[in-house]
């Protein structure tokens, strides 16, 4: 049994379109090609054709002026002789057309006029010549020169040749040329449909790439040589799926973080509430003990949930925010006076260093909450006795302030991820303190909001410095 296939073309492709307009356009540039060629084979040969009767007719009308100004009859016999020689018919007319010789010697024709445009040129003093097709005889060539004896024109010279074949050579051109054209036809069919085929496979790739991101599959990457627009696209495509992929790391990430650190305090309050419900300590001091540390569990999941509000809405604000003229001094000093307890409770000392009356546009809100954290977390890992500065000051078109201080310091392997969400460098030191570890994630997402920059210098054991640069208008 014989199995046969049947393929269907999708006309409404990319590859089917591209191939059509391939080859249409081949097409269009052969069969042009071809038209100007042959046109300009037909124009040279005829125009050789045209040059060389004219040259005769020429030299037989400088020969039988006189002839025709007498009204000789001799002229027959010079028309016969010179038609012999150019292989043409020769007729010789008078100055209104008549015809007053001709080499065949056709009685019909003599003492008519003739009116072929060509005649009437030559009788206007111009010479003329024109290729016509006659029914039976073919293609002939017509030809015709002014006689002048004197500066009077007496009559016309009329050549009429055979010129078959050159339209049996141009006959022969076009064959073959149509040989070449259907032969070049197929070879752009062959084309268009390999420059289709190879654009849209790049094109079909990258489809199928960006259907498996869509599906989940985001660990996809396609192949980007060359510099044309497809490859643009490719390499656009693979930042980002590159950028997905690291988005989606970050997500899970974070999902893991923040479901790891709201269970931590949960499992707390959960272990103090069922030792409360299943005990039998009837001493009050006991009770509140438990219920102080709830309290405690819960003030740290306030703080977490907190913080990680705040750094969701700075994350989807994603553009720069409304910015005004504050004054860095006083926005520092209230930050200094909110802190100023804490810092006191841990013996740890607090200066400021700012230029007076300085202007900044910067965002109050987001400025106030970057210096509070960076302030209060000097505080937290500095020892009693201990001292955390602030300088403001404006250098070279940007605000610069630095948070300074001389406690625990960061290690150098941490440096690079202190601004990760939930890093900790201690993680048992970060939770004594109630950290969350999403304070500096929020100051470096705020910074960037503002369009500015923050760095950390530190050594273990010497303190760390924090370094806000923020650009003017």
């Amino acid at each position: 049994m014989a199995i046969i296939f049947k393929i269907s073309p999708n006309f409404s492709s990319i590859r089917f379109k591209l191939t059509v307009t391939y080859f249409f356009l081949i097409i269009g540039l052969l069969l042009f090609s071809n038209w100007y060629v042959f046109r300009v084979f037909e124009a040279e040969y005829l125009k050789t054709r045209q040059v060389t009767y004219l040259t005769h007719a020429n030299v037989i009308a400088g020969a039988g002026g006189d002839y025709l100004a007498r009204k000789d009859p001799q002229a027959y016999y010079l028309a016969r002789n010179f038609g012999a020689q150019v292989q043409a018919r020769v007729l010789m007319l008078d100055k209104d057309g008549v015809v007053f010789a001709d080499s065949f010697d056709d009685e019909r024709i003599k003492g008519r006029p003739l009116k072929h445009s060509e005649v009437l040129k030559a009788l206007a003093g111009a010479s003329g010549a024109g290729s016509h097709f006659l029914a039976g005889d073919g293609w002939v060539l017509y030809v015709a020169v002014p006689v002048l004896v004197g500066q009077e024109i007496v009559g016309a010279v009329f050549l009429a040749t055979d010129i078959n074949d050159i339209y049996q050579v141009l006959t022969e051109i076009r064959r073959r040329m149509l040989l070449l054209f259907f032969a070049g036809g197929a070879g752009a069919g062959l084309v268009s449909l390999v420059f289709a085929g190879a654009l849209t496979g790049r094109l079909k790739r990258l489809t199928a790439a960006v259907e498996k991101v869509s599906g989940g599959h985001l660990h996809q990457r396609v192949e980007a040589r060359g510099h044309d627009e497809v490859s643009a696209l490719a390499g656009a495509f693979n930042i980002m799926s590159e950028r997905l992929e690291k988005i989606d790391r970050g997500r899970r990430f974070f999902i893991a973080s923040a479901s790891h650190e709201l269970k931590s305090p949960l499992s707390s309050i959960k272990a103090l509430a069922e030792s409360l419900i299943l005990g039998n300590e009837r001493n009050v001091d006991v009770y509140k003990e438990f219920l102080q540390d709830i309290n405690s569990e819960v003030d740290r999941l306030d703080r977490l949930t907190d913080d990680l509000l705040n750094l969701v809405r700075l994350e989807e604000q994603g553009v720069r925010p409304p910015l005004a003229a504050v004054v860095i001094s006083e926005l520092i000093a209230e930050v200094a006076d909110r802190l100023q307890a804490p810092s006191r409770r841990a013996g740890v000392t607090l200066e400021m260093n700012v230029e007076q009356h300085l202007l900044w546009p910067v965002n109050k809100d987001l400025l106030w909450r970057v210096l509070y954290n960076l302030v209060e977390n000097g505080i937290k890992y500095t020892p009693p006795g201990g001292l955390v500065q602030v300088y403001g000051k404006a250098n070279a078109g940007s605000l610069i302030i630095t948070v300074q201080d001389n406690g625990e310091g960061i290690p150098n392997e941490d440096l690079l991820h202190i601004f990760d969400k939930f890093y900790r460098v201690d993680k048992a030191r970060s939770r004594q303190t109630g950290g969350t570890g999403l304070g500096l994630s929020i100051v470096h997402q705020a910074v960037i909001l503002m369009g500015g920059q923050i760095s950390v210098t530190s050594s273990l054991g010497e303190g760390s410095c924090f370094i806000i640069k923020l650009p003017g208008d």
